[in-house]
C-alpha cells in the first residue's frame, strides 16, 4: 500500500512539474521572428561583401591553396572510411543491426499536450539516415516539422553504436529551416530482442538568442514477433523538449516499430 502511494504521488509530482506555461503559438512566434531577424543580418552581411568585393591578389591565391588543403583532407578523410567501412561490413553477422531498416511510429502524452514522430531510418554500416515528421500540439496551436538527420556516422563496438549527426529540421509554419545536430547510442541486448536508444539534438543559433530546439530522449523496444527478417517491437520513452531555453515539455511515449535486417 506504501508502495502504492508512493508511485501515485511521483507521478503526480511528475505530471505537475511538466504542466507550465508553454504554448506552441509562442514557439511559432519566437521562430518567425527569429527567421526575419536572421534575413535582415543576411542582407546587411551581402551589402558589406558586395562593397568590398575588390580583394587583392594575396587573398585569391591564399583561398586557393586552402581550398586545395580542404580538399586534400576530404581526400584522405574519404580513403580512410572506405576502408573501415569495408572491415565494418565484413563483421555485419556479429554485430546486431549494422545493415537495417527501420520504422515507426511514437506518441508522447502529458496533461496539456501531445506530440506524434513517425520515423524512417536506413542503416548501413559506418552510416545512418534517419527522417522523422514532428508534430507538437497544446491548446493554443499545433507546431509541425520534418527532421532530417542526413548523415549520422555510427562508430560499432560490440553492442553498442556511438553515433553522431548532422542534418536539418524544416518547420511548415512559419518556413523556416535550422541546422540540427545529434548525439546518441544504441544498444541491443539478449540477441537483439531488446533494444535501447538514447539521443541528443541541437539546432544552430540563427540569431544571438537561444536555440530553437533542444531535444533529449530515451526509448527502449522489445521484440515481441519476427518472421524471416522482419521484426515487430513495441516501445517505451521519455522525452524532453526545450524550445528557445524558455519552453519545456516532458513527454511519455509509446510507439511499435517495425525492423527489417
Amino acid at each position: 500500500m506504501n508502495l502504492t502511494r508512493f508511485f501515485l504521488l511521483t507521478g503526480t509530482f511528475i505530471c505537475v512539474c511538466t504542466v507550465n506555461y508553454a504554448q506552441v503559438a509562442e514557439i511559432k512566434k519566437q521562430a518567425s521572428d527569429d527567421t526575419n531577424t536572421y534575413s535582415s543580418t543576411t542582407g546587411i552581411r551581402a551589402s558589406s561583401v558586395s562593397s568590398s568585393s575588390s580583394c587583392s591578389n594575396a587573398d585569391s591565391y591564399g583561398g586557393a591553396v586552402f581550398a586545395e588543403l580542404f580538399l586534400g583532407v576530404v581526400k584522405s578523410v574519404g580513403m580512410v572510411t572506405v576502408v573501415a567501412q569495408k572491415q565494418v561490413l565484413d563483421k555485419r553477422d556479429r554485430i546486431p543491426n549494422l545493415i537495417s531498416l527501420e520504422t515507426g511510429l511514437e506518441s508522447g502524452v502529458n496533461l496539456s499536450e501531445l506530440t506524434l514522430h513517425p520515423n524512417l531510418r536506413g542503416n548501413w554500416g559506418l552510416f545512418a539516415s534517419d527522417f522523422r515528421y514532428s508534430l507538437l500540439h497544446d491548446y493554443s496551436g499545433t507546431l509541425q516539422s520534418f527532421d532530417w538527420q542526413v548523415l549520422i556516422l555510427r562508430i560499432p563496438i560490440k553492442n553498442l553504436k556511438l553515433n553522431y549527426g548532422i542534418g536539418f529540421t524544416s518547420l511548415l509554419d512559419p518556413q523556416t529551416t535550422y541546422f540540427e545536430s545529434s548525439t546518441g547510442f544504441d544498444l541491443s541486448l539478449q540477441e537483439n530482442q531488446i533494444n535501447i536508444s538514447s539521443s541528443y539534438r541541437w539546432t544552430s543559433r540563427k540569431s544571438d538568442d537561444a536555440r530553437y530546439r533542444q531535444e533529449v530522449k530515451i526509448v527502449g523496444d522489445y521484440r515481441i514477433w519476427h518472421k524471416g527478417r522482419f521484426q515487430l517491437s513495441p516501445s517505451v520513452g521519455v522525452t524532453y523538449q526545450d524550445y528557445f531555453e524558455k519552453h519545456r515539455y516532458l513527454f511519455f511515449n509509446v510507439g511499435v516499430k517495425l525492423r527489417w535486417h
